[in-house]
């Protein structure tokens, strides 16, 4: 019975420590890009930027599909969003839940940016109609975040639940166009970057030391074996 109980022992060994390395070495693989990325991708004030893309529309609005942010990031850890935004004409760029946008702009004449990514660029608008003339959007109460001018940035420290960004001329007039760019700061994303190196690091050397174990047992079964002969 003892002799059937090292074999399995050895395997439960030596699948531990597979397990334990190839973990290890995703983990910190993780960790280093985290580490090199806030180094060296980061912009003077510290954001993650992609590049600028234009955004144009006959209609009087150009409102995103929902982004929702997970209630599960805790507050400190989620950080800010910056949009970038210029046009030939003041624009508003506003930012609230996706319920009170759908309707503010349920009877505006208005296009939704749908199925967006950013790298590379794409974009379908799906139009939509209305006959009610917006005035200036600026004066509407309910903006988690907003501002208007013709080049500046929007700063906004992201909430958990579902939202949407709007752009507007200042003035709620039709043919909507600006340039608005993406800017994305993680606080602890060097932090983060040091704990899954360190916990990938811990892996891999509790991988070794269980080859190491194997190894061990595997000479003394040796040694036994020997000497019984």
């Amino acid at each position: 019975m003892q002799a059937e109980a090292h074999p399995k022992k050895s395997t439960g060994l030596t699948i531990g420590a597979w397990v334990a390395a190839v973990l290890g070495v995703l983990v910190l693989a993780a960790g280093a890009t985290a580490i090199w990325a806030d180094t060296s991708k980061r912009d003077d004030n510290g954001y993650f930027s992609a590049n600028a893309h234009r955004y144009q529309t006959h209609t009087r609005a150009i409102s995103t599909e929902s982004i929702t942010v997970g209630s599960y990031v805790p507050t400190w850890l989620a950080g800010k969003v910056r949009l970038d935004v210029s046009g030939d004409k003041p624009l508003f760029v506003g930012i609230a839940p996706k319920s009170t946008v759908d309707a503010y702009l349920a009877r505006i004449e208005h296009t939704e940016a749908t199925q967006l990514d950013l790298d590379p660029f794409k974009v379908t608008y799906v139009d939509h109609t209305g006959t009610v003339d917006p005035g200036r959007p600026a004066g509407e109460p309910f903006w988690a975040a907003k501002v208007s001018g013709r080049k500046w940035p929007l700063s906004w420290n992201l909430r958990s639940g579902k939202w949407s960004i709007v752009v507007m001329n200042a003035d709620g007039s039709r043919d909507v166009a600006a340039t608005v760019g993406v800017g994305v700061k993680v606080p602890a994303a060097l932090w983060a970057g040091i704990g899954l190196t360190l916990l990938g690091g811990a892996l891999l050397a509790a991988a070794v030391l269980m080859f190491a174990a194997r190894s061990r047992a595997g000479s003394r079964r040796s040694a036994k074996a020997v000497l019984a002969s």
